[in-house]
C-alpha cells in the first residue's frame, strides 16, 4: 500500500471559497486530503470499510454502483473528522474535515498522469475528457484481470511450450521425490536452478529420477535442502561432466553436503559460491 497526504494550498483554498459553496475554511471537505493506493480493487473495498470504522464519517462519495456506460472518476471517497482519541489532544481541529480517497495503483497512475491536463488545464477539451473516460474503462478491465489473473489465464488450456514444459517436469518430479511441503516457496526459481544443474551435467529429468533412487541417503536427508540433494547426486554420478558443464557459473557447496558427499570436497574453489 502507498499513502499520499496533502494540505490544500492557500491559493486553492481561496479559489474554492470564491465559488460561494462554503461559508468558511472550516467547511471545506478536502482541506486535508489523503489517497491510499492498493494493488487490487478488493483491497480498496476492505480499506474503505476499515477507515469508516476508525474515523467518524461525515459523508461518503462514489460508493454506489454507477451506470454501466459511465466511466468517470469513481474512486470511493470518505469525508470524516479526526477520531475522538486524537481530538482529545488536538481540540482545535474538532471541526476540520478530512477527505480520504481509495484507489488502485493503475487508477492512481492514470489520475496522476491526467490531473493537470484534464482537471486543471487552461481550457475545456471534449477530446481530452473523452480519452480520460475511455482510459478509465480500459484500466478497470485491467484491474479486474490482474486481481484474477490465475483464473483468467485458465480460460484456455496452455499450449505446448517446450521450455515451460521441461521446467514443470522438474517441479512435478520434485513433488514426487520430496512432497510439496518440503519444497521452497519460489518453485519457479527452484526449477530454473535445477534445470541449469541438470543441463550442465548432461542429465535429463527422467534420468535424474533413476539416479536419485540409488542415493536415498541424500534424497531422504533431513540436513540438506532439495537443491543440495540434486547437487549431491550429480557430484556422485556426473562429477567430471558437471565441472565442465557449469563453465563460468558457480555452485553452492555447503558444509553439510561435504559431510555426506566426499566428491563435494573435490569441487574446484574457483567454481564455488563463497558461503562464509
Amino acid at each position: 500500500m502507498a499513502l499520499q497526504v496533502r494540505v490544500k494550498s492557500v491559493e486553492s483554498v481561496f479559489a474554492k471559497l470564491q465559488k460561494g459553496d462554503y461559508s468558511s475554511v472550516r467547511d471545506l471537505e478536502d482541506l486535508i486530503a489523503a489517497r491510499a493506493v492498493f494493488l487490487h480493487p478488493a483491497d480498496v473495498v476492505a480499506a474503505f470499510r476499515t477507515a469508516a470504522q476508525v474515523f467518524p464519517v461525515v459523508e461518503t462519495k462514489n460508493t454506489d454502483v454507477g451506470k454501466p456506460t459511465d466511466f468517470r472518476y469513481q474512486q470511493p471517497h470518505l469525508i470524516a473528522t479526526f477520531p475522538v482519541s486524537y481530538l482529545e489532544r488536538h481540540s482545535d481541529l474538532a471541526d476540520v474535515k478530512l477527505e480520504m480517497q481509495f484507489t488502485t495503483y493503475i487508477q492512481h497512475a492514470l489520475q496522476e498522469s491526467t490531473h493537470d491536463v484534464i482537471y486543471k488545464g487552461a481550457r475545456f477539451s471534449w477530446r481530452e475528457a473523452r480519452l480520460d473516460g475511455r482510459l478509465r474503462g480500459l484500466l478497470e478491465i485491467v484491474d479486474d484481470v490482474l486481481a484474477n489473473i490465475s483464473n483468467v489465464a485458465q480460460v484456455d488450456p496452455d499450449p505446448n511450450y517446450d521450455l515451460f514444459d521441461k521446467r514443470n517436469e522438474i517441479i512435478d518430479s520434485a513433488v514426487i521425490l520430496w512432497g510439496a511441503g518440503s519444497l521452497p516457496p519460489d518453485m519457479r526459481r527452484f526449477a530454473i536452478t535445477i534445470e541449469g544443474l541438470l543441463s550442465a551435467a548432461g542429465v535429463s529429468v527422467s534420468e535424474f529420477l533413476q539416479l536419485a533412487n540409488s542415493h536415498r541417503d541424500l534424497i531422504d536427508s533431513l540436513s540438506l535442502g532439495p537443491v543440495d540433494k540434486v547437487v549431491g547426486v550429480l557430484l556422485r554420478e556426473r562429477f567430471d561432466a558437471l565441472v565442465r558443464g557449469v563453465k563460468s557459473r558457480k555452485v553452492a557447496i555447503s558444509s553439510e553436503l561435504e559431510d555426506l558427499v566426499m566428491e563435494a570436497k573435490r569441487w574446484p574453489a574457483e567454481k564455488r559460491v563463497l558461503l562464509s
